[in-house]
């Protein structure tokens, strides 16, 4: 299939729209459902003037504590970055948060990332099998959030 294309200042409304493409609300994600989209959304639509063979447009798969340590958070982030040297990074953050269990806090923080579209297949099989991923995977979060971040 050949790649669908949005800027990157859209990449969060490229996001939804392909949630709802795939038949998706935003409130009503399960992990298994969140990484899904994000991962087809990566496979599927590239961000014009990034250079993939540069790291210019990833998918960061984090887990850990929010900033509050008042939940455990699993979150898919793609990471954009604009050919040139003085451009920001705009990150696009799917973030699903739980309440706290004694296994939840056991798993720390942590991450991992897929610079290539060829390997999101093995990017998310190695997910689906994380201890992060089966800690959540039939838990209902109690927030589910969508965010953009510049840095």
């Amino acid at each position: 299939m050949p790649a669908r294309w949005f800027r990157i200042s859209f990449a969060e409304n490229a996001f939804r729209r392909h949630l709802a493409e795939v038949g998706e609300q935003l409130e009503s994600l399960r992990i298994g459902t969140a990484l899904t989209a994000a991962t087809g959304f990566y496979a599927s639509h590239r961000a014009q003037h990034t250079r993939i063979l540069e790291d210019g447009d990833g998918l960061l798969w984090q887990w850990g504590p929010d900033a509050d340590a008042a939940r455990f958070t699993a979150a898919v982030t793609r990471q954009l970055i604009r050919e040139g040297d003085d451009q920001p990074i705009v990150q696009v953050t799917l973030c699903l948060s739980y309440r706290w269990t004694p296994a939840r806090r056991a798993l720390g923080r942590g991450h991992a990332w897929c610079f290539t579209p060829t390997r999101v297949p093995d990017f998310e099989r190695g997910i689906r099998r994380s201890p992060e991923f089966r800690a959540v995977a039939s838990a209902a979060p109690v927030e589910v959030t969508l965010r953009t971040d510049t840095l």
